[in-house]
């Protein structure tokens, strides 16, 4: 692709990517969509559903922001009651945190609205299309996550 198509890709895109996103989100019922929880907040309560009780400086490096934005951030999810704190028996510095079964819930129900989106929306493709689109997807996700891996 040459710089001048590419650009016209990047423009194109640019365009098109709020529309799809306002798209998804009209068909969204959930707590994210009805704005009882923000996307940065989702994301950690995304994070802990996925890979269990994590440290706070472990969620403040995944998420790339400070530990006092992040303890602020969980202050935010404690007092919604969708995170508990833990703290270490040994130290009462290190703190753990975990989803409530709130929390839990509120993930579930925000996964099988996407889940039945995606089918509503991708439907429409044909199978080749939507193995394409993965396709796609997972490369991207590997482009911008590799030096995380390292």
């Amino acid at each position: 692709m040459d710089k001048q198509s590419l650009q016209e890709f990047a423009e194109q895109l640019v365009r098109a990517l709020p529309q799809l996103m306002r798209g998804v989100l009209s068909r969204q019922t959930d707590a994210l969509a009805r704005g009882k929880v923000t996307a940065p907040q989702f994301v950690v309560l995304d994070s802990l559903y996925e890979k269990g009780v994590l440290k706070m400086g472990q969620l403040a490096a995944a998420q790339r922001i400070s530990l006092p934005a992040m303890t602020g951030l969980v202050q935010r999810l404690c007092m919604l009651k969708l995170v508990k704190r833990l703290y270490d028996e040994k130290d009462r510095r290190v703190i753990s945190i975990d989803l409530t079964p709130a929390g839990k819930q509120l993930v579930k129900t925000f996964r099988a609205q996407r889940e039945k989106i995606i089918v509503e929306i991708f439907g429409r493709l044909t199978e080749q299309e939507r193995r394409e689109y993965l396709r796609i997807v997972l490369k991207l996700n590997e482009i911008l996550y590799k030096d995380e891996k390292k």
